[in-house]
């Protein structure tokens, strides 16, 4: 056995490091989407082995992946009590077999708008397990020297850059959110277990690209009532460029930003209505919006909001680029709001729908200053959000380039952009619709686009499907691990 796996070494070094996590670090923001997994490590002959579960194909979140026992928190639950509940749920384990070690830090998954906090149990006394089979396929007993094996190492390209790690079981890949934590976990408790090397070190022959055939549903209509709907793959998608030429093409015959910001606008408040079940009276709007022609969008979409009877509040993320906007809404007692004067905590909570309108065609991947404190802020809300054209830190060319928005519904502008094409993108786009905004199918022709007949002969907003594409297992960022305290 590996000396690093001793029992006594072994558990001593994870007692002490799971000691010196911090509070608020180990803790899930109060008002987000939260929960905690069981870490469930019982003593072998080769050294601590981890109790795994092998999730249903059809599932619709996480389908068939290897994940840890868990769960999302009922009210009034703390993480612990909740991955313990979960386990229990899951794979029958008794509570009073085991003993609470520690918890790690929390960590974020993007697709799931989840955060998730890793609690270490130690089981004493191991008993037999039995899989709930409306959620777990298998329960997987995985010696933790098999994670030690070179051979069964292999990378994960993520979004912006670089890799995380994976490791090839028998008959399943261990990658996302579950490898995250068992790669903390070995840096935690075997020192030196990869000998300097990285993931992205492995080369070619061991990477893995997992998303490409997760299993996937369709996207699920979010909008209230009928709307036409089109299969997304039979429109033409555009690129950056082609979508400013086309309104270059109209700001050169009288058609400017504001007259397009209204129709947009108008898009957005009746998506918005539609997502509240019909009526936006009383309801808490929070609108952020970005410097650009998105942001004039969704300030006109505030004014239109509005004058339905939602209660706005609107966040500035930047200059506006037509500063009248903000006067006629302040001028009608909304409280406008400037990320970079008054800041945002966890404390300062959105309303109970946001419009995400910080960044457009024009925004080039990563988020970053403003609107990356504006995105991270959202992470720990637990709201629902419409994004207006595409959801900030999308790239319209070339999709998911680094942490982006995760939107409940995207509304995008004339044509879809080529970035929501790949099915790594459709966890962050969410359900997908299409609005008019007064493009003429030859003013599309003018500028090299070959649309041949507008989509919008049912209505000025359509829903675009797309077949079995959709899944949140279908994206390489699955865990972005939160290792210091935010005041954003």
């Amino acid at each position: 056995m590996d000396e690093r796996l001793a029992s006594g070494p072994f558990w001593s070094r994870l007692r002490a490091a799971l000691d010196e996590v911090d509070e608020e670090v180990r803790t899930p923001p109060a008002n987000a989407r939260a929960g905690g997994v069981l870490v469930l490590l019982a003593d072998g002959d080769e050294g601590p082995v981890v109790v795994l579960t092998r999730r249903r194909h059809d599932l619709r979140s996480h389908p068939g992946q290897v994940s840890f026992p868990g769960g999302r928190l009922d009210p009034g639950e703390s993480v612990e009590q909740a991955a313990f509940r979960e386990a229990a749920e899951e794979i029958a384990l008794d509570p009073a077999s085991a003993s609470f070690v520690g918890t790690g830090p929390r960590f974020y998954i993007p697709p799931s708008r989840f955060w998730v906090v890793p609690v270490v149990a130690r089981w004493d006394r191991p008993h037999e397990l039995t899989e709930n089979p409306w959620e777990v396929d298998e329960v997987l007993r995985v010696p933790l020297a098999r994670f030690l094996e070179r051979d069964r190492w292999r990378q994960v390209p993520v979004s912006n850059g670089g890799s995380t790690w994976a490791w090839q079981l028998e008959h399943d890949l261990v990658w996302g959110a579950t490898a995250v934590v068992l790669a903390v976990l070995l840096e935690t408790a075997v020192p030196g277990w990869r000998d300097g090397q990285r993931p992205e070190d492995l080369g070619d022959d061991r990477t893995v690209r997992p998303w490409e055939t997760a299993p996937s549903w369709d996207r699920r209509a979010r909008l209230e009532g009928e709307l036409p709907a089109v299969a997304q793959r039979s429109l033409v998608h555009v690129d950056a460029a082609s979508t400013r030429a086309v309104r270059r093409w109209l700001a050169a015959r009288g058609v400017g930003t504001l007259t397009r910001a209204e129709h947009a606008g108008r898009a957005v408040a009746h998506a918005a209505r539609r997502l509240v079940d019909g009526d936006l009276t009383a309801t808490r709007v929070t609108v952020l919006a970005g410097p650009s022609s998105n942001g004039a969008g969704g300030l006109a979409a505030a004014r239109l909001l509005l004058a339905a009877g939602a209660e706005v509040e609107v966040i500035t993320v930047g200059a506006p680029r037509y500063p009248q906007q903000t006067h006629v809404l302040r001028a009608s007692d909304v409280e406008v709001l400037d990320v970079e004067r008054h800041g945002l905590t966890e404390q300062r909570g959105p309303g109970e729908l946001v419009i995400d309108a910080m960044l457009g065609v024009g925004g080039e991947p990563p988020l970053r200053d403003l609107p990356e404190r504006a995105a991270s802020w959202l992470q720990r809300h637990d709201v629902p959000v419409i994004a207006l054209d595409l959801p900030s830190g999308l790239s319209a060319d070339d999709g998911l380039r680094g942490p982006c928005v995760t939107a409940d519904v995207t509304v995008a502008l004339g044509l879809p952009t080529r970035g929501m094409q790949p099915a790594i993108t459709h966890p962050y786009v969410g359900d997908l619709y299409l609005a008019d905004v007064g493009i003429p199918a030859n003013a599309w022709r003018l500028v090299g686009v070959g649309l041949e007949a507008s989509p919008f002969g049912q209505g000025p907003l359509i829903r675009l499907t797309d077949g079995e594409r959709a899944s949140d297992a279908g994206t390489p960022d699955q865990g972005q691990v939160d290792q210091a305290p935010t005041d954003r």
